[in-house]
């Protein structure tokens, strides 16, 4: 409380000092923070990805040709998923999803002009995999999925936008126009947020009601489908996987097929977005942790330089308080725990600052995954107590690197010469 008490003080007595001191801090800390959510987002287990930790993802494959007459890189074919994906030893849900090109627009009742949004073509367990919240209705069921019907699942914003502002339950039964084909409309969800690409949508339907869902490409294996596996054993169904293409390739001569690194972890995919190479979590921790030292020591030196000239004004002071018999160390902790504090302030600034930063789009520009407008990350992720934690973590840093050389270094001198000190 003393201390508390003698910041107070400060921060009136010193009001420039404590401006410019609260403010880089604040600055540094937003960069620090903004960086914490755009990683944090993309591993951590929010709305409606909520199994991301045992969640494996197989999305392309690669088809050359003998004697190099030709390299083919699509996603699987509906033969490869019906006759062995859905039938996979080692997963406890498989989902396939049907990868359509291009954009998607719904008919606006109200304007009768079309909007854009975004559609997944999918099966039922695509709802098992990602746990949306049904405000109202229920998943297409799998006799709906069997028969091919035009069906679907919309979020709550789609409905408001295209039907209207009208209670989620009065949309269950209505036809909604899709791409110019009428859809029934069998549940209303929450919608969750853009930065969740791998399950983010606003409307969801059955792949089998397309009437090019078994289509193949020229060469075998070739498609439009990836496939999301949830599995408490990775490395058998790893091994099973490979183990299958290792057939196809020593069942025939005309093609050799290669599945990279597949089946890959949720973070490989959100870190690399590619399965041509391997991904390196340890040289991607230590990219990040280079990033942020730099984007921290320039402010770092800033602070250290302001506070290297406020000590010079405090050598009196704490010449006083060696003669009373008070320790370097108890000096020492004492200037850390004062610049702790203001540095905490900045750094709640800070994370206001982020939590603007992220709310207006900002972020998108570091991160292509991120839409843009709106609100393209959840308030989870920007309040999840891990982010606190970052918070905490960079201003015990930033204090430590920016307060201790230029206060260890003034409370060295001797007690006679800081008495002298104006």
């Amino acid at each position: 409380m003393k201390t508390l008490s003698h910041v107070w003080q400060m921060i009136r007595h010193d009001k420039l000092f404590s401006g410019i001191y609260i403010f880089g801090t604040a600055l540094a800390i937003a960069t620090g923070t903004v960086m914490a959510i755009l990683n944090w987002m993309q591993i951590a287990p929010v709305y409606p990805e909520y199994q991301r930790d045992n969640t494996y993802y197989l999305q392309s494959i690669q088809l050359d040709k003998t004697g190099g007459q030709g390299r083919y890189i699509f996603s699987f074919s509906y033969p490869v998923v019906r006759d062995f994906f859905y039938n996979l030893e080692n997963a406890t849900l498989v989902s396939a999803e049907y990868s359509a090109w291009g954009d998607n627009w719904a008919r606006n009742e109200l304007s009768g002009m079309a909007e854009r949004m975004k559609a997944r073509y999918i099966d039922p367990a695509f709802f098992e995999l990602y746990s949306f919240e049904f405000l109202a209705g229920a998943p297409f069921s799998k006799e709906e999925f069997d028969s091919g019907v035009k069906v679907a699942v919309i979020t709550e914003r789609l409905g408001r936008q295209i039907f209207g502002a009208e209670e989620v339950a009065s949309l269950l039964g209505r036809k909604i126009n899709i791409d110019g084909s009428d859809y029934r409309i069998c549940g209303v969800v929450r919608e969750g947020s853009p930065s969740e690409h791998l399950s983010y949508a606003n409307f969801f339907t059955p792949y089998t009601n397309r009437s090019d869902y078994k289509d193949e490409e020229d060469a075998p294996l070739l498609g439009n489908y990836e496939i999301k596996v949830i599995s408490d054993n990775p490395e058998a169904l790893t091994e099973e996987v490979r183990a299958y293409f290792d057939r196809f390739n020593s069942s025939q001569s005309d093609y050799k097929a290669d599945i990279f690194s597949q089946p890959v972890p949720h973070y490989w995919v959100q870190f690399s977005n590619a399965q041509f190479r391997d991904f390196g979590v340890a040289q991607y921790i230590a990219s990040m942790f280079g990033l942020l030292m730099v984007l921290m020591l320039v402010p770092a030196l800033n602070l250290s330089g302001i506070i290297s000239g406020r000590m010079e004004g405090r050598l009196p002071e704490m010449g006083v308080r060696k003669s009373f018999g008070a320790t370097r160390g108890r000096l020492l902790g004492q200037v850390l725990w004062e610049n702790l504090i203001l540095t905490l302030v900045g750094g709640l600034i800070g994370l206001f600052f982020a939590w603007i930063m992220v709310k207006c789009g900002i972020a998108s520009l570091f991160d292509k995954n991120i839409g843009s407008g709106g609100a393209p990350v959840s308030n989870e992720v920007i309040l999840s107590p891990v982010i606190f934690a970052c918070m905490f973590l960079l201003c015990c840093v930033l204090n430590i690197v920016s307060a201790l050389v230029p206060a260890w270094r003034s409370l060295r001198r001797p007690i006679v010469e800081s008495l002298k000190e104006k």
